[in-house]
């Protein structure tokens, strides 16, 4: 019998999810919610049809966020830029990767599961980090 994956719950917003920067709180309450978009998308009858323009939205949104995490993170001198640059990196590897499975008939699944593990995990986890070290900076001063 094959094997079904199912969508994993979207997460939602919480002041856990903060990482003190007003603009990064922003781009991150639009990915979560870029996220419930998808995820409704691939529970849907239609998500052959509807989850490609949601996934394009998805990544769009996210390679602008990305790009601007990146260019804060090194302005702002974060040590532990290297490995969270590479963290994104890997982001967009696996990103194209599933891209090209997109005749699998199982791939908006995956992809939402992916993502909303992936952003789950780096909002959570990742971001967390940087902000740690930012609110440090700023009490030390």
């Amino acid at each position: 019998m094959p094997r079904r994956f199912w969508p994993v719950p979207v997460f939602e917003w919480s002041e856990d999810c903060s990482v003190h920067i007003p603009q990064l709180d922003a781009q991150h309450r639009q990915i979560i919610e870029l996220l419930g978009e998808l995820s409704r998308c691939a529970a849907s009858a239609k998500a052959n049809k509807l989850v490609p323009a949601a996934l394009e939205k998805i990544h769009r949104y996210a390679q602008f966020h990305l790009q601007r995490e990146e260019l804060l993170l090194r302005v702002r001198g974060y040590p532990g830029y290297e490995e969270h640059k590479a963290e994104h990196d890997a982001y967009r590897e696996k990103i194209a990767a599933l891209k090209a499975m997109s005749d699998r008939r199982d791939i908006a699944v995956r992809i939402t599961n992916f993502l909303t593990e992936w952003w789950n995990y780096h909002i959570l986890t990742s971001d967390q980090q940087y902000a740690r070290f930012f609110l440090s900076q700023s009490t030390n001063k």
